[in-house]
């Protein structure tokens, strides 16, 4: 794993962490590096390297596993990245590919037991605060409650136009245009994130804003974040 600074400024003090879990939950590795410095428009490489499932091949069964990565700062995360591999992962064809606009595979990932997670108990609040120059700011507050060692996997919050009480409006509702912080995080127990959305006041249009969250193993739940 490599750390890259795409600033100008150098940067001390940095510590990564990674974790390896399998499709249930259970930590299968877990590594810290500390005092971690990057130069300005630097990389810091091999910085560590997790350990994660061996490969397999067909007809043996594939697994699916996350990693996710830290980058800390004083004890402060300061980025976060979560990715979903596979034991059998992508082949690419580079005979057949090179020359043309798209990849041949010889093999595609497959990732087949995401589909069968367990369910996801995720909690959120929401409220938006008024900015300058008719801007608002959505800020929502994810969090996976589960009490099992359950993943809450592509967690999505959108803002739509609604009531006060958190009921969206019908037909289409969606905020548009939005910048998002962050967005489709993936959350394991006791992990939260909080996202950002930013827009203009009159796309509205006089409702209420309402955030809808729902996850790849989780309901659609609406709260309201006036």
């Amino acid at each position: 794993m490599s750390v890259d600074n795409l600033s100008n400024r150098d940067r001390h003090g940095l510590s990564v962490v990674s974790n390896v879990y399998g499709i249930g939950g259970k930590v299968l590795d877990h590594q810290t590096a500390s005092g971690v410095s990057v130069g300005g428009q630097g990389v810091a490489r091999n910085v560590l390297r997790p350990a994660v499932p061996a490969a397999t091949t067909p007809p043996a069964p594939a697994k699916a596993y996350f990693v996710e990565l830290l980058l800390e700062r004083h004890g402060k995360v300061v980025d976060r990245n979560v990715y979903w591999l596979s034991t059998q992962p992508d082949v690419v064809n580079w005979d057949k590919t090179i020359g043309n606009p798209q990849a041949t595979m010889t093999q595609f990932a497959n990732l087949g037991q995401l589909q069968s997670l367990p369910a996801a108990a995720v909690r959120v609040r929401a409220h938006t605060e008024s900015g300058r120059g008719g801007v608002e700011q959505t800020v929502v507050r994810i969090t996976n409650t589960s009490t099992q060692r359950t993943v809450a996997f592509f967690v999505r919050a959108d803002v739509r136009r609604g009531s006060r009480s958190g009921t969206p409006a019908p037909g289409d509702n969606e905020v548009l245009p939005i910048f998002w912080s962050d967005n489709d995080v993936t959350l394991w127990p006791g992990e939260s994130e909080t996202l950002r959305a930013t827009y203009r006041r009159a796309d509205l249009h006089g409702a209420s804003p309402v955030v809808s969250v729902s996850a790849q193993n989780s309901p659609l739940q609406d709260v309201p974040a006036s």
